[in-house]
């Protein structure tokens, strides 16, 4: 192969993966800004009915019956949602900046932060726990269920199509 062809091949390899790049990074953008546009109108309907619970939880609360009713798929905010896991810690440094500006305040009440933190901690991994358990439990029991249904529909002679159809409705 000559040379010039050589380069063609290798910008032509370059801009399809920067164009790659670009593309999963505008997903991720816009997969933030939806969730930020949730969140963003989640605290305005609280402000405007008056009510004390957080933004963020009703946000998530509205992502989850959009998730669990097929509104929503998984995929839609997929890599949004895994770039704002993966970079959570960025979010708490402002709080930890603050702890490290009051020393004697560490110092005087650092057991106590302290038990509260792995207690909080220790308890919002619990109830994760028994949550993701209950719901898998409860996929678990659907997933049966269907598959019950399915297997005595087709005892009587009915097709598979026609089952999923009367699942579905």
């Amino acid at each position: 192969m000559s040379q010039p062809l050589q380069n063609a091949d290798l910008s032509h390899t370059h801009a399809a993966r920067a164009a790659k790049a670009a593309r999963a990074l505008t997903g991720v953008v816009a997969q933030v800004a939806v969730l930020s546009a949730i969140w963003v109108a989640m605290e305005q309907l609280r402000l405007l009915l008056g009510w004390r619970m957080p933004a963020g939880l009703l946000g998530l609360a509205l992502l989850a019956l959009g998730l669990f009713a097929g509104w929503v798929k998984a995929d839609w905010l997929r890599r949004g949602t895994n770039w704002l896991l993966a970079d959570m810690l960025l979010f708490f440094v402002p709080a930890m900046l603050v702890v490290t500006d009051y020393p004697d305040l560490v110092r005087a009440q650092g057991w106590r932060i302290l038990a509260v933190i792995v207690l909080s901690t220790a308890c919002v991994l619990a109830v994760t726990a028994v949550a993701v358990d209950r719901v898998y439990r409860l996929e678990l029991a659907w997933a049966r269920r269907r598959s019950t249904r399915r297997a005595r529909l087709k005892v009587h002679g009915y097709q598979a199509a026609s089952i999923d159809q009367q699942t579905q409705s």
